[in-house]
């Protein structure tokens, strides 16, 4: 009989879409650090809404002091970074607007945070967003969608 330990170790998590989208292979994400997996496996959306949902359910562990990124961490210890835009080059923090803080547990479908209006315009509502898994050697994707256009809350990822 496995342990209860050898049982979580091989829980496959589950990654839903953070909001409605176009799908991004990580080799097409247009900048190299993620398109070369330096920061981690996954995808991204380009997506055209303000409200960013939790992809999983996990622990709000960092948001970025610039609040343009976050990261959720699994009970499994998967860590998950969503980066929000990766065209401007200086994020202003006051375009994102935080529903939830670091340590707050979350649930998928959460609401995480809600985008300004003025970085939507200025980025013509078309904002890239790379979901990858920070720590993927140890927790490697076994599943990708492959759906060009996905809709909030749809799975886009399994990991181990």
């Amino acid at each position: 009989m496995k342990s209860l330990q050898q049982l979580f170790k091989n829980k496959i998590n589950t990654i839903y879409a953070i909001a409605d989208g176009n799908l991004i292979r990580i080799e097409n994400i247009p900048d190299t650090a993620f398109s070369h997996r330096l920061i981690g496996d996954g995808l991204a959306l380009q997506i055209h809404s303000s409200n960013i949902y939790a992809p999983c359910d996990g622990t709000i562990s960092m948001i970025a002091s610039t609040k343009h990124a976050f990261i959720i961490t699994l009970s499994n210890g998967t860590e998950i970074l969503i980066h929000i835009g990766l065209y401007h080059d200086k994020p202003v923090s006051e375009y994102f607007h935080y529903h939830v803080q670091v340590g707050q547990p979350v649930t998928t479908n959460n609401l995480i945070l809600t985008l300004d209006d003025n970085f939507l315009k200025s980025n013509d509502y078309k904002i890239i967003v790379p979901i990858v898994i920070l720590n993927y050697q140890e927790h490697p994707i076994k599943s990708l969608t492959t759906v060009s256009y996905i809709e909030h809350g749809k799975k886009i990822m399994t990991c181990k």
